[in-house]
């Protein structure tokens, strides 16, 4: 066991210890260190814990850089070592304790620390490619970022070194301006784009994929309402939306538009094991969910609702 990297999480003071052996050297400056979880299935979000104190068997990331350009984290990961959750080990002084280093000066130079003890994260190299793609939730239940595993290496001290990239919905949709859309319609279009965001990155493609389809259908359906004057019944399919589109715009196509609606609604059956079955399509993946995500964003630029 003295070949694995350790980290040690002192529960009274928030200071980190780190080691081969035993994490007996402080980490100074102290770094940001954060319980992680990894999502594998929707019902992982379950196991996000509630605190560290409650939880102190989970994950634990270090993180050591971040890039707000292209929201790449990079970091550390570690385990739980053992079943106790806190030992009592002989570290160092800290450099940030006055009374550690008097106590030092006065004994053997190490003084007693209460510590959850941690080891480089060997479950996650146990994972297909690494865990590499696989996302992972950074915090506790009420106040967590989410973020996809694009990287995967160990360091010369052993760490599991991992690139993470962020998974936020902000940003994504763009901000869509009121004075644009009749008021009796804006209720109904922020409630179905609230939904995607809510769905984006934190549910499976398939119901990601719903919710787009049914905000490409609502937006749709209130914009032509308004193009045309018209008072026709809105709650159509989005297939029939398309079709008024494209009869109502013959003479001057709107050709992107429409082919964009048509991708969302083509994804729809993919998420459905019969229809999937019948027409021999591929599953839905994570990267169809996030285009069909991009593609709302295009939609609204398209017709002109948004501010920018």
């Amino acid at each position: 066991m003295s070949d694995m990297a350790r980290l040690g999480f002192d529960r009274n003071t928030g200071f980190v210890y780190e080691g081969r052996a035993d994490p007996i050297y402080p980490v100074w400056p102290n770094p940001v260190l954060s319980q992680a979880t990894l999502i594998e299935a929707a019902q992982d979000f379950s196991d996000i814990p509630i605190s560290f104190e409650s939880h102190p068997f989970t994950w634990m990331f270090r993180e050591d850089s971040f890039d707000p350009v292209s929201k790449i984290r990079r970091g550390r990961l570690f385990q739980k070592l053992g079943t106790a959750g806190w030992e009592d080990t002989r570290v160092e002084a800290h450099p940030a304790i006055n009374s550690d280093l008097l106590k030092a000066a006065n004994g053997s130079g190490r003084v007693t620390k209460e510590l959850a003890v941690y080891i480089e994260c060997t479950d996650l190299l146990q994972k297909a490619y690494r865990g590499e793609g696989l996302k992972i939730a950074v915090g506790i239940a009420n106040s967590y970022s989410l973020w996809r595993i694009v990287q995967v290496e160990r360091t010369a001290n052993l760490d599991v070194m991992v690139a993470l990239r962020s998974e936020s919905a902000f940003g994504v949709l763009p901000e869509i301006d009121p004075t644009k859309i009749a008021p009796a319609s804006i209720k109904s279009i922020q409630s179905a784009l609230e939904r995607v965001l809510n769905a984006a990155y934190k549910e499976m493609p398939t119901s990601v994929v719903d919710q787009c389809r049914n905000a490409a259908t609502v937006v749709v359906s209130r914009w032509m309402w308004q193009e045309t004057n018209s008072s026709t019944q809105i709650e159509r399919d989005l297939g029939d939306w398309i079709k008024q589109v494209e009869r109502h715009f013959q003479d001057r196509p709107r050709t992107a538009l429409c082919s964009a609606l048509d991708v969302i609604r083509l994804l729809h059956p993919r998420g459905k094991d019969n229809e999937r079955a019948r027409l021999e399509l591929r599953s839905v993946t994570d990267s169809d969910a996030e285009m069909a995500i991009h593609t709302i964003g295009f939609v609204l630029r398209e017709i002109g609702w948004t501010k920018t």
